[in-house]
């Protein structure tokens, strides 16, 4: 036990350490860019990203987790997996290369022919290193993850704010983006032990589909109608509206990506390291709703009050429009973490048949939120996104209440006191936002109030996941 809850807690600190290393990299060159680029031209970018995104799931999402979820995975099915993920890459290349002429005419933009072909190679580089990554997840070696993703970011960054100011627009976020990817593979070539051998098992290949599979069609249901709303945005609204949108998303999704990618990456190998003990299940599955969802409401309350102030200084004037997107979004990132949670647990007991049916259940009522909101105003759209979560909590929830015997009485339990707690520090802390005062002074001035009060309260009410977040500290340190 002790030496799992030190693999647990060293894995939580190195990917804790890489999500923060690299975002906070990939924060500060975001703002050198969006200083140098428009808002269209990032709004371009998020046209084609669109496809890209899907494409991947396809590479991603079933592949690798089918590596980590079998306990038992050997050469032979790295490999397997590696030779299917790269055919599969053809295949969505090919596809996405002919089609780039029809994504162009459909948005009106002719130069998205090309920037799609090009954009799109990441594909088969996403092939490769999806494989590495989950070599690294499988052994809980998140230390490796530390260094590639770190020199990925500062390389890439460093790419595209050298093309960004010689005049390459939007060509400098598509070599950034590829750029980035490249280098993080060339770094875990070097430093993960695993390398792809000329064997292929059709017996491993048929397994893997059948768990990945359903994995792979849940992945691209949920982010197809994901994806849905800034195809929307893009074709009934202006670039600039989609830039502005995506870029209310960043900020929030900077923080929120680091907690749930970390929750993700080193919960799901471990629950599937007890996949059989479902006692032991339902206990990892509290205490992770329980410690991410302090870190997130803490870190979302805090960026919800700052928002006009951070804009103006970070990003000047020009982004100012996309505060409220912003707001909206914190909400948003902070309602999702018990499906987050939810999601991965189902996962690691092998129930990918259950992810893709609360899918299809939970889609409908997206796609009729959707199309309601894109009729009226971009804002509207926004806020569909905390009411589908509220819904989408609820259905993710149900299933672990009769698989591990975790009741909605009890999620709710140990997920509404920090929820509490946040909406008392925010509706202490926001009317700070308009102290006729320094940008500078302010943003400090909140962020001071909002920790204290925040942390305060937590102490002072004696909140199970602050006081169990302390004992993990102590207890890295003992173990140490």
């Amino acid at each position: 036990m002790a030496s799992e809850k030190k693999q647990i807690l060293g894995g939580m600190f190195w990917k804790m350490a890489e999500r923060v290393s690299s975002q906070g990299v990939t924060f500060l060159i975001s703002i050198i860019l969006a200083r140098l680029l428009s808002p269209s031209e990032y709004g371009v970018i998020a046209l084609v990203n669109i496809f890209i995104v899907l494409a991947n799931i396809f590479v991603t999402n079933g592949f690798s987790a089918s590596l980590i979820q079998n306990k038992n995975a050997d050469a032979l099915d790295f490999s397997t997996n590696l030779y299917c993920s790269l055919g599969v890459s053809c295949i969505l290349y090919a596809i996405i290369y002919f089609s780039s002429p029809f994504i162009a005419e459909f948005y009106g933009i002719p130069e998205l022919t090309l920037i799609t072909r090009v954009y799109s190679l990441s594909i088969f580089l996403y092939s490769f290193n999806s494989i590495q990554q989950a070599w690294v997840s499988r052994h809980l070696v998140f230390k490796k993850f530390f260094y590639a993703t770190f020199c990925a970011s500062v390389g890439s960054g460093v790419i595209g704010i050298v093309l960004a100011y010689n005049g390459y627009g939007v060509w400098a976020l598509v070599y950034q983006y590829l750029s980035n990817i490249l280098i993080s593979m060339l770094v875990l070539k070097f430093i993960v032990p695993w390398k792809p051998e000329m064997i292929f098992s059709w017996e491993r290949a048929k397994g893997m589909l059948k768990y990945g599979g359903q994995l792979m069609a849940t992945g691209f249901v949920g982010n197809a109608f994901n994806q849905l709303r800034s195809l929307l945005i893009g074709k009934f609204y202006s670039t600039a509206d989609l830039a502005l949108f995506n870029r209310g998303e960043q900020f929030p999704g900077l923080i929120s990506n680091n907690v749930n990618i970390t929750v993700s990456s080193v919960l799901f190998p471990v629950l599937a390291n007890h996949s059989d003990d479902l006692k032991r299940i339902k206990e990892l599955t509290r205490r992770s709703i329980k410690t991410s969802s302090f870190f997130l409401f803490f870190f979302m309350t805090m960026l919800a009050v700052v928002a006009y102030p951070l804009v103006k200084v970070l990003l000047t004037d020009k982004w100012i429009q996309c505060v409220p997107f912003m707001q909206i979004m914190c909400l948003d990132a902070m309602l999702g973490i018990v499906s987050t949670v939810n999601m991965q647990t189902l996962k690691a007991i092998g129930r990918s048949d259950v992810l893709l049916r609360l899918e299809l259940y939970k889609k409908p009522v997206f796609f009729l939120m959707l199309i309601i909101s894109v009729n009226i105003n971009v804002s509207a759209i926004a806020w569909s996104m905390p009411i589908y979560t509220i819904y989408s909590n609820y259905m993710n929830m149900k299933p672990n209440t009769s698989l591990i015997g975790y009741s909605m009485k009890e999620q709710l339990r140990d997920y509404l006191p920090v929820a509490l707690i946040a909406l008392i520090v925010f509706v202490v802390c926001y009317p700070l936002s308009f102290l006729a005062i320094n940008e500078y002074i302010q943003i400090v001035l909140q962020i001071i109030s909002c920790s204290i009060l925040f942390i305060g309260l937590a102490w002072v009410f004696r909140l199970d996941s602050f006081h169990y977040i302390l004992e993990l500290f102590k207890e890295k340190f003992r173990l140490k």
